[in-house]
């Protein structure tokens, strides 16, 4: 009678039923709940989570309201075995076929990195996402995943026997209408400020908020053979001039930010000063030679010192002024004897770094 009363005070609960449960005390093994029966439940570590990492106190906190799967009445110290991954799951199975069937986005955290991919908990369960799916761009290393928070879409699920997701897609959706988005207001002549995404021999492709513009290597700098490492580097903010915008395809240019350097030469340097240039281009006729950072200028081949073939692009040389065109953005060299040095300008005397120069507009 006494047993039957006790019972009757408070719910009834049965193994394999879910219920609510109100932590009262936090364990080193696991957490205590009120769950208005007569005895508490007890929820070990390892039924908390399907996160192997989990920190019980960062997780939880005494008052937090849970729900239980009753795995056991009472057990031999009169408790009752209760575990909140049995409950997560078997809640979650109706929710997933439903955001499944609408293509709904989920939010999750990446808990373990296995063969292939990763694992995330979803709403409490266990889903793969493989490496091809994780991001936009090429993975390397899943272990830079673990602990973080994504938003998935189901791509294939089987209740309670196949959970695949991707992060992926829904990436590639945020982007897709950041683009949208971008192109409306993106206007040619606009400047607006990147990210160095990734350097190429050609140019460098610049992250400009949703849509990779390229700058092209003659864009990057007024000077020829400019190396673009020595300009910009990968994840560095610049800012950009939108040159052409051709549907999706973005060109843009650094060089339209800096000053033409023709239209500060003949403050610089004037006509018989010898300056120590470098060797840019070799023709039939003659070779091209920078004298200051995009400023070149041609020593015919009739005013070279040895034969047009012995020289190199990338070679220094030692240069006279003969003739300064700004208009036409000519100049007129010959070379003379390196013995001379005493009277040679160093090219590096008449130039100012790109980066300088970008500062300084700024």
């Amino acid at each position: 009678m006494n047993d039957f009363m006790d019972e009757y005070s408070f719910n009834l609960i049965h193994t394999g039923d879910i219920v609510k449960g109100k932590i009262i005390k936090i364990l080193s093994d696991g957490i205590i709940a009120d769950i208005n029966y007569k005895a508490d439940a007890y929820v070990p570590k390892d039924q908390l989570s399907i996160d192997p990492n989990l920190d019980i106190n960062s997780f939880f906190k005494v008052g937090d309201e849970i729900d239980l799967y009753i795995v056991k009445r009472e057990d031999e110290n009169g408790d009752v075995l209760a575990s909140k991954v049995k409950a997560d799951t078997e809640l979650a199975e109706e929710k997933l076929d439903t955001v499944y069937k609408n293509g709904d986005i989920l939010s999750g955290k990446i808990i373990e990195v296995i063969k292939g991919g990763v694992l995330a908990d979803i709403l409490g369960v266990k889903a793969f996402i493989p490496a091809s799916q994780l991001d936009i761009h090429y993975v390397n290393d899943l272990n830079d995943y673990l602990g973080k928070n994504v938003k998935v879409k189901i791509i294939d699920y089987i209740p309670n026997k196949k959970l695949i997701v991707s992060q992926k897609v829904v990436l590639e959706k945020e982007k897709l209408k950041e683009k949208e988005e971008l192109l409306k207001t993106l206007q040619e002549g606009q400047v607006i400020q990147g990210v160095v995404k990734s350097i190429a021999k050609f140019g460098a492709f610049i992250d400009i908020g949703g849509i990779d513009g390229l700058i092209p290597l003659s864009e990057i700098s007024w000077s020829r053979n400019k190396n673009i490492n020595d300009i910009l580097n990968i994840g560095e903010k610049v800012d950009v001039y939108v040159e052409k915008i051709d549907k999706e395809k973005i060109t843009l240019s650094l060089r339209k930010l800096i000053p033409d350097p023709w239209t500060t030469i003949s403050i610089k340097i004037k006509v018989g000063d010898v300056i120590l240039g470098k060797i840019v281009n070799i023709t039939t006729f003659g070779i091209f030679v920078d004298i200051s950072d995009g400023v070149e200028g041609l020593v015919h081949k009739s005013d070279l010192l040895k034969n047009i073939k012995e020289y190199r692009i990338g070679e220094n040389i030692s240069v006279e002024i003969l003739n300064i065109d700004v208009n036409n953005k000519r100049m007129s060299l010959r070379e003379i004897d390196r013995s001379n040095e005493s009277y040679e300008l160093e090219r590096e005397d008449l130039n100012v770094s790109i980066k300088d120069i970008l500062q300084s507009i700024k």
